[in-house]
């Protein structure tokens, strides 16, 4: 397949770059910067996703597969939430539409695990009616950056009304690290105690373009196997010590912080 690659000199998008080659696929990778190297069988095109002229310039070439991991991945000291939001939202409706309008019938995006409003959240705001969370759990955003993820998962149930046979996978990582005593000093209940390496989202990436068995729009969970966590419900963040004989799990813990109260 030639992929078109958004977000490529990200830390996601260097990752899938290099899985996409591996594969045997070509790729044009896009990003505000350029990276230090590429390796052989991709490209490099400089673009800002909210410019038309740029999008359209990218689409000069015939692609059989998106992957549009160009947005801004988490709200920033100094950002304006509204910048935040105005970004992510328009970046992803022109290269899905854009993409839509070529003919590219397999896209995947970056969504997030903030799509039905969780890390970000005001502080007592987060709460669970169910568990385990699954794809379906009633998306219900208000920070800026949750509200652009589900917006764009509304883009494509959207997209793939207006263009069938479309397919688009709008994949929902959690804290997204190198591995897990990386993640292990960060974690946190408003992640669910949850974390996914940078490998396993470039793999979900690559998959979403390449599986097959399934039609429309797609949300994907991508999660590690194993919580975040070594200590009890009642441990603070000591990130010391041994493991305790019985890993708490993640219903113990999610209860004990307040997120769900079945």
């Amino acid at each position: 397949m030639h992929v078109l690659l958004t977000g490529a000199t990200g830390r996601c998008g260097t990752h899938t770059l290099s899985q996409l080659i591996e594969a045997g696929h070509t790729v044009l990778a896009t990003d505000r910067t350029p990276p230090s190297t590429l390796p052989p069988g991709a490209e490099f095109m400089s673009a800002d996703l909210t410019s038309l002229n740029d999008v359209d310039a990218l689409f000069t070439q015939t692609f059989d597969g998106v992957i549009h991991l160009g947005a801004i991945p988490e709200p920033r000291p100094g950002l304006d939430d509204r910048a935040l939001h105005a970004n992510n939202v328009v970046s992803s409706y022109n290269v899905m539409r854009t993409a839509v309008d070529h003919g590219v019938d397999r896209i995947v995006q970056a969504s997030s695990v903030n799509a039905h409003g969780l890390s970000f959240a005001p502080l007592g705001h987060t709460k669970f009616e169910t568990f385990p969370i699954t794809e379906e759990v009633e998306r219900r955003p208000e920070d800026a950056y949750a509200l652009s993820k589900h917006e764009c998962e509304i883009q494509a149930d959207a997209l793939v009304r207006w263009s069938p046979g479309t397919r688009i996978a709008s994949l929902r990582p959690h804290m997204v690290r190198d591995n897990y005593a990386t993640s292990y000093p960060d974690t946190q209940a408003c992640d669910i105690f949850s974390w996914v390496s940078y490998t396993a989202v470039a793999r979900a990436c690559v998959l979403g373009l390449t599986s097959e068995g399934w039609t429309g729009h797609e949300v994907f969970n991508i999660v590690a196997p194993e919580i975040c966590w070594e200590g009890g419900v009642d441990d603070q963040f000591t990130k010391a010590g041994e493991l305790p004989k019985d890993k708490v799990g993640t219903l113990e813990l999610t209860r004990g912080v307040g997120l769900f109260e079945g």
